[in-house]
């Protein structure tokens, strides 16, 4: 390999881990007010566990759709997590159950999952959900979402 492969990897490699470059797939939500949000889905185990840790930021349209295989309870925590987040549990029908707002992050350099509640908090939700939806904190309050709304999901393929 030449050097312009090797600077063309390097220049990849940067350009991967900054905010805004978005990981495949991706797909939208629309709130009831209109906005369109781009979320990155996180749709496999391993996506799901990695969720937005590390992430330094997140633009105000931008977030995170994590998709299950049956509606649940999926509590949410914030290890490793660097911002602050609002998470919207969404049933089968994408009609919102419940919202936890602007969840503070949780930093534990010396811990591994399973983690005591009391060092990282868990969110739990209310209703069964088949979907979550992580956005910017303060944006549910913003665009006045509450439980009922219905969510549009575009892109998911169910």
């Amino acid at each position: 390999m030449g050097k312009g492969w090797l600077l063309a990897l390097v220049v990849l490699s940067a350009l991967a881990g900054r905010p805004g470059q978005w990981a495949a797939p991706r797909s939208t939500v629309v709130f009831p007010d209109k906005t369109v949000v781009r979320v990155e889905l996180a749709d496999t185990p391993a996506k799901r566990q990695r969720g937005l840790m590390f992430r330094e930021s997140l633009g105000p349209n931008e977030g995170m759709l994590f998709l299950f295989e049956r509606a649940g309870s999926y509590p949410f925590w914030m290890q490793n997590c660097v911002i602050s987040l609002d998470i919207i549990w969404l049933d089968a029908d994408a009609r919102i159950v419940s919202i936890a707002q602007s969840v503070p992050p949780c930093r534990l350099p010396n811990c591994s999952p399973p983690c005591n509640s009391y060092d990282c908090p868990t969110y739990p939700h209310d209703g069964q959900a088949l979907y979550v939806v992580e956005v910017a904190s303060g944006f549910a309050k913003q665009h006045g979402v509450k439980v009922g709304d219905r969510l549009t999901l575009q892109g998911v393929g169910r």
